[in-house]
């Protein structure tokens, strides 16, 4: 075994030769690609680590040319056993790009001697692992974890893992002359996270925009905005083309947007920014660098080719920015209203190419949630709450009372304006108490402060005179770690009070529940205070003055006698 000297041609990641590639008999025959890699002289011994990138990987080896090693010098090239020459050096002389300069080729050597006068051309050595991987022939040799010892020789090792399934991708082929090569492996593969914005309870910035996060709760009717982060990768440029797709699915208690309203940027970070691409105008011809399809609950955005996006770099966002409007089949309460996102994106750089369909893995899912909830009021007699009270009517307004809730089918259907003439509401606004129940309801509510205002009491009961102040209050995680994907770990407490008075929530359910009572009979006007008091006062005075004149008017009838 030689010592260990690093390479000046070692790339960043992957393989990597542990020595400089020594020059023999002029010919280089050293090739850095795919997963880069170093080498100590020409000693036959690659080594396959079992670190955590290497776990479910598996790599085979297949001998291009053979040769005999003196001194670090490989001669007597021939072709190997593991590579169907004719084909191989059919399709290097063919290739659109290279094909001039294997035009003369006809041995094995002279093959080593066009790549020897290119030794630097890492384009080149991309393509020609390809070319090889495409005409390997026998089934190579299994590298095992730790040492193998190979043939003298230049070789192809490939990454024959059957499935390397989610969050992960298959290393590049890659061509090395066997030395003490070390396989340090590290895939690259895309990550993607969907964000929901909370829009009143939440205003931390964790680096994903103010408000940004896992969980939210909104009105039915409103505008739920969502965020779909999807990084860029490495190594990019060992591919031909990079497929890249965004595959998002609401619940159906949300209205997709339609596609013209999706935005589609270029962004440094997780947030959108007023400095971020957006990559509707990067052609000058107006087409888009990607298609945009809505199918039911179905949202996708594909990139046919990423490298085709100007200034990509490795760890930038592609953010996709939408609307959706939460709708009357949201679920109510606990299970919430989760959606998911899953970016699907090409994992084989030796199988990469325009029309190629077959070869991308999938991310791990994501998901975001949505709650929304529903008030309860029941109209009870003052006096005994037993008795529920029929034909009460309310109307449910906004905080600072300045607008009115409409309510179809007892489910909230958007704010309206107060009515120009005091008490002239819309029907649609109007809540009346159910008979037998007393019941009334309103379904999609966002937690929140209300006010809820009698405008007709029930027959026979007085009119309330003031807005009961209505305050829900819902506990959920607002922050970026909802990581399990359980709904109740995410609303784990549902409140309410009416006019500071606890009422009953179940977060389940969904449903908060409030006591709201009348009181019957007629109330008459009392001056009270100090005006009674003086009532009282003179009415003593009074009696006074009469026993007095009693007593004086009985002596002087005596002195009379």
């Amino acid at each position: 075994m030689r010592g260990n000297h690093p390479s000046k041609n070692a790339n960043k990641k992957g393989f990597q030769l542990m020595s400089p590639i020594k020059k023999f008999a002029g010919l280089l025959l050293a090739l850095i690609l795919a997963l880069s890699l170093t080498s100590t002289a020409f000693a036959a011994t690659v080594t396959l680590p079992t670190d955590a990138f290497l776990q479910g990987h598996t790599f085979t080896a297949y001998q291009v040319f053979s040769g005999r090693e003196e001194n670090g010098v490989l001669s007597d090239i021939q072709w190997g056993s593991g590579i169907n020459s004719a084909a191989f050096l059919s399709a290097l002389k063919a290739d659109g790009t290279y094909g001039a300069l294997f035009a003369a080729c006809v041995t094995a050597a002279d093959v080593a001697n066009a790549l020897s006068t290119n030794n630097t051309n890492t384009n080149l050595a991309n393509q020609v692992a390809k070319l090889a991987e495409d005409h390997k022939a026998g089934t190579g040799t299994v590298l095992a974890a730790g040492e193998n010892v190979l043939a003298d020789g230049y070789y192809l090792i490939v990454d024959t893992t059957a499935d390397v399934g989610e969050d992960s991708a298959y290393n590049a082929a890659l061509l090395q002359v066997v030395g003490d090569i070390v396989i340090t492996a590290k895939t690259d593969y895309p990550t993607v996270e969907k964000k929901v914005l909370e829009d009143d309870k939440y205003n931390t910035n964790d680096g994903y925009g103010i408000g940004y996060n896992d969980v939210a709760d909104y009105n039915i009717g409103e505008a739920v905005p969502f965020h779909l982060l999807g990084t860029v990768p490495d190594h990019l440029d060992y591919y031909d083309t990079y497929k890249y797709i965004f595959h998002d699915t609401l619940s159906a208690g949300l209205t997709p947007p339609a596609p013209e309203d999706i935005k589609v940027y270029l962004s440094v970070d997780a947030a959108v920014d007023t400095g971020d691409t957006d990559l509707s105008t990067i052609n000058p011809d107006g087409t888009l660098p990607y298609e945009i399809t809505v199918l039911g609950q179905k949202i996708t955005v594909t990139f046919s080719d990423l490298k085709v996006i100007p200034n990509t770099a490795h760890d930038m966002y592609i953010i996709i920015e939408y609307s959706a409007t939460l709708n009357e089949n949201a679920v109510i309460g606990l299970d919430g209203n989760p959606n998911t996102v899953y970016l699907e994106y090409s994992n084989n750089p030796d199988r990469s190419g325009a029309g190629d369909t077959d070869n991308t893995g999938n991310t791990s899912e994501d998901r975001v949630i949505v709650f929304t909830y529903e008030l309860d009021v029941v109209k009870v007699d003052g006096q005994n709450t037993d008795a529920k009270l029929r034909d009460a009517q309310f109307v449910l307004l906004n905080a600072d009372a300045t607008r009115v809730a409409g309510v179809v089918n007892g489910k909230f259907a958007g704010w309206l304006d107060l009515p120009a003439v005091s008490g002239d509401w819309d029907p649609a606004s109007i809540l009346v108490s159910a008979e037998t129940t007393g019941l009334f309801s309103v379904a999609g509510l966002d937690d929140g402060t209300y006010k809820l205002r009698e405008v007709a009491a029930p027959a026979g009961y007085n009119l309330l005179t003031e807005d009961i102040t209505v305050v829900i209050t819902a506990t959920t995680v607002n922050g970026q770690n909802w990581t399990n994907g359980i709904a109740g770990s995410a609303l784990t407490h549902l409140a309410v009070t009416a006019d500071a008075v606890p009422g009953i929530g179940n977060a389940d359910t969904g449903i908060v529940e409030i006591n709201i009572a009348n009181n019957s009979g007629s109330i008459l006007p009392e001056t009270g205070g100090i005006g009674t008091t003086l009532f009282y006062i003179l009415g003593a005075v009074l009696v006074v003055a009469a026993v007095v004149f009693l007593v004086t008017r009985k002596r002087m009838g005596r002195a009379e006698k």
